[in-house]
């Protein structure tokens, strides 16, 4: 398995674990609609407190990754040994371009403007698969319990503005995520009504992803889907939505009113979007041999729990023919702290200061 690329600056490594210092991390999660960051002081390798002063932003609150941190500086005075931010987009070699955000972050470069201390950047999945081993169990929400293998490699899915996924490679006893754009790939319909939607997805936008179905705008072009081509109230339902809902609030519209029970069609949509879910899910489980387990991490999985909690889920996850009785036994979480990117950033800054020796893949 190739080597993932260094993603850290240049500069000043973290003082050592005997150090008088502080020891404080800036730790962070570049999405594409929401940024949250906060504070961290290292405790050990792999280990860090409590977040201190914590703050969620629209990413379109800032011109620059920059001016994101001298703008949080400015409020949070003090010196910081380290900066380590989780980005959706590509991250290669200490530089950064984000997916659904114009910015491109050179670890180096930032490194250099904010004051010398080493800048970490990796993906936004990869930042989110580091904090898997720290989470608790109030973080977590079991959707099936199977029979977990200690052992194991586990795998992270992650569906929000984008779709994220990875594998979590067990070494050396700890899971190390595996840089992907998993997300990106083919959509593969399995179903009449998928093939369906596949083809109004293609026509609107040319090549068809997993992302394009699973994740916020996936869900609201599946509800036009739904609605349009019914012609007995439909169309004029969604016109009435799409009305009512400020666009950014159509993907929590269409779960909220599925799950209500009050659009029909909203929950046609859910439906399919759920078990599409369900179904990579257990794709990536195979991929990776993720006897460990499964994790919904992103910002909708905790918002459509009820719909998870459902057979339609776990039906198509387990649907693999001849590995049906292996799916099963896969335990599937739902990861429902929504700073678990941030604590992952962290973590991963810890685990950089260890420098070579630490396991990496």
């Amino acid at each position: 398995m190739a080597a993932s690329p260094k993603t850290r600056a240049r500069s000043r490594p973290l003082p050592d674990p005997g150090s008088t210092t502080r020891r404080v991390i800036l730790a962070g999660d570049i999405g594409g609609t929401k940024i949250n960051l906060a504070l961290f002081k290292r405790v050990g390798p792999g280990r860090v407190g409590p977040p201190i002063d914590p703050e969620s932003h629209k990413s379109t609150e800032f011109g620059s990754f920059e001016e994101l941190i001298e703008s949080y500086r400015g409020r949070h005075a003090g010196a910081v040994d380290a900066i380590s931010f989780g980005v959706a987009g590509v991250v290669i070699q200490g530089r950064a371009k984000g997916t659904h955000i114009p910015w491109e972050i050179d670890g180096e470069a930032a490194s250099r403007r904010l004051g010398g201390a080493p800048v970490h950047l990796v993906n936004d999945l990869v930042a989110a698969g580091y904090a898997v081993p720290a989470l608790a169990a109030p973080d977590l929400v079991t959707i099936h319990e199977g029979a977990p293998a200690p052992e194991a490699n586990a795998g992270l899915i992650s569906a929000g503005t984008g779709l994220g996924e990875s594998i979590l490679a067990r070494v050396a006893g700890d899971l190390i995520p595996i840089d992907s754009e998993g997300g990106h790939a083919d959509f593969a319909p399995r179903t009449d009504d998928e093939v369906e939607l596949f083809r109004f997805m293609r026509a609107r936008y040319g090549r068809v992803s997993y992302e394009r179905v699973l994740s916020g705008q996936g869900l609201v072009d599946t509800a036009r889907w739904a609605h349009e081509r019914d012609d007995r109230g439909g169309p004029a339902a969604w016109k009435a939505h799409a009305a009512e809902t400020p666009a950014e609030d159509l993907p929590a519209t269409v779960s909220e009113q599925a799950i209500a029970g009050v659009c029909r069609w909203c929950a046609e949509a859910l439906d399919l979007f759920v078990s599409a879910y369900g179904a990579e899910a257990g794709n990536l489980a195979l991929r990776g041999m993720t006897r460990a387990g499964i994790y919904l991490g992103g910002g909708i999985a905790p918002k459509i729990l009820p719909a998870l909690k459902g057979e339609r889920f776990l039906r198509a996850f387990r649907d693999k023919d001849l590995h049906a009785e292996l799916l099963g036994r896969i335990p599937v979480y739902v990861i429902r702290n929504q700073q678990a990117s941030v604590l992952g950033a962290a973590r991963y800054a810890t685990l950089e200061a260890c420098g070579p020796s630490r396991p990496s893949l």
